[in-house]
Order: C-alpha cells, then structure tokens, then sequence
C-alpha cells in the first residue's frame, strides 16, 4: 500500500529545490571575474625589449580580468622577466579600463630605479594630460609628472598590452588613419627619476583578418591595425572583436611579437562599440 506524502513533507522538498544554489561564477567584493590570461614576448635572437641599459628579457604577463561593481574592468597582474639577463624579477600591477579597454588607471607596485622609499607609481590618464604620481615618506623623494596630451594616447613603455589595445578604439570605424601619440616612461637618474617621452604618430584600421586567432580553444576572427609611431616605427596589432589584445608585432629585424598565450573566460566580455 503507498502512503500518501504527508502536505509539511512537500513543503520542505519544495522549500529545498527552490533554494538559491551559490553562483558558478567567480565574486569577490561584489565584482564578477571575467577572464584571466597570459601575454609573452618572443624576438629573433635573444635580445631584450626596453630602453637601452635597461632592456628585459623573458618578458610574461599574467593578468585576471574582473567587472567592477561601478561599472567598467579592473585589472590585476604580474609582469616576469629578466633584467639584466639571467636575474629573474616580477612587479605586480593594477588597472581601471573601460568596457573598450581603454586604459583609465594604472598602478606599478616595482620601487622605482632612483626612489627606492617611493612608491607605488600611479598613473592616470586624462582626455588631456597624463598624471603620474609616487608618494614617498620624505617630500623630496615623492614623484609628480604631468604630461600635456594633445591627442589619443597610450602607454608604451612600461610595456602594457592593454594599453595597446585601448588605441585601437580610437580608429575603429575611421576611413582613414588617426592621429595618436604615445609614451614612454623612462627612469633615467636620481635628479629625473622619471621622464616621459611623447611621440606622435597615426593608427588605421586594416580590416577583420580572415585568418583565425587560436589560443586555449578559443577562437576569433581578429580586427587588424597598423600603428606608426617612434621608437617602434610600424607595428601591426590584432584584437578581438570584443578589443582585447590577441597580438602586437614589430616587422623588421630584430622580429618582435606579444601575444596572447593563455585564455580562460568565465563570462562574456562587453561587445567593443
């Protein structure tokens, strides 16, 4: 004989499934991972990469992409390398971007060459004018720059793949190429402990490359650009659709290529306007 289920039972079975189960995605102080990867550098030969007398060499980039919870990306990574050749070293960073990844804040935790009781470096990157920051205990010691920009721009050295990315946007429905400039942040000696370099030069867009982009079982079909700009001359870059930097390489000798070597994506990145 079956019994019938008693009415509280069915209450508590139905109290049970209709529970909130925890989310698969990845929180952590009320932002949402996106994606996580991993950039390397290779060259022809085994040449550094960087000012001179203060190239690196081996350069990898590990990073975690996060949705902010006021909107936009925080980024958080590692830059490995060597420098001098054969002396391992690693500097932490972070970053604010918009859904364009268009760089809005960065911050290098690595002392600086000729501060070593500043820091971290923060810079912050005006429609106008580029700011970088580093505090010290002692007021001589602490670091001001401000550079006046007169159009786009972004970040080439410290080297910085999304930095690269973000000036795609600023060509991506242009019929012809734009007027960018971009910067170099050089730690030269205790009397200039940082000294920005400007450079003017022009971005345009090549197309969507018929070749697909391959990287941890992910594919896209990349937007392709051309940058020339001092001291890279010419550089071709590809992005996702979405504009993250899948590739940036320098044509030429010696041959240099970043590229995206790791992916892992736990939700869908913001569709690049």
């Amino acid at each position: 004989m079956v019994r019938p289920i008693h009415p509280v039972s069915v209450w508590l079975i139905w109290l049970l499934l209709s529970a909130r189960l925890p989310s698969t995605r990845a929180q952590e102080g009320g932002r949402v991972k996106v994606a996580e990867g991993e950039y390397q550098v290779a060259l022809e030969g085994d040449f550094g990469i960087g000012p001179i007398e203060t190239e690196i060499f081996h350069f990898r980039e590990e990073w975690t992409l996060w949705q902010s919870a006021v909107g936009g990306y925080e980024l958080e990574g590692v830059r490995m390398f060597e420098s001098p050749l054969g002396s391992p070293d690693e500097n932490r960073f972070m970053a604010k971007l918009t859904h364009s990844f268009e760089l809005l804040e960065v911050q290098e935790f690595a002392p600086l060459a000729f501060r070593a009781t500043s820091g971290p470096l923060h810079c912050t990157f005006l429609p106008q004018e580029l700011r970088c920051e580093a505090g010290a205990k002692e007021q001589a010691q602490a670091v001001d720059v401000r550079v006046p920009m007169d159009r786009p721009y972004g970040l080439l050295w410290p080297l910085s793949p999304f930095s690269l990315a973000g000036l795609t946007h600023i060509t991506a429905n242009a019929a012809r190429p734009s007027p960018i400039q971009v910067v170099q942040l050089e730690e030269i000696s205790d009397v200039i402990p940082v000294l920005p370099i400007r450079s003017d030069g022009v971005i345009r867009s090549l197309g969507r490359s018929q070749v697909a982009f391959t990287v941890s079982g992910k594919s896209w079909y990349p937007n392709m650009y051309e940058l020339k700009a001092n001291p890279v001359r010419k550089m071709q870059i590809w992005t996702s659709p979405e504009g993250l930097l899948l590739a940036a390489e320098r044509p030429g000798w010696p041959k240099t290529r970043i590229a995206l070597v790791r992916f892992k994506q736990f939700v869908e990145l913001k569709q690049s306007p």
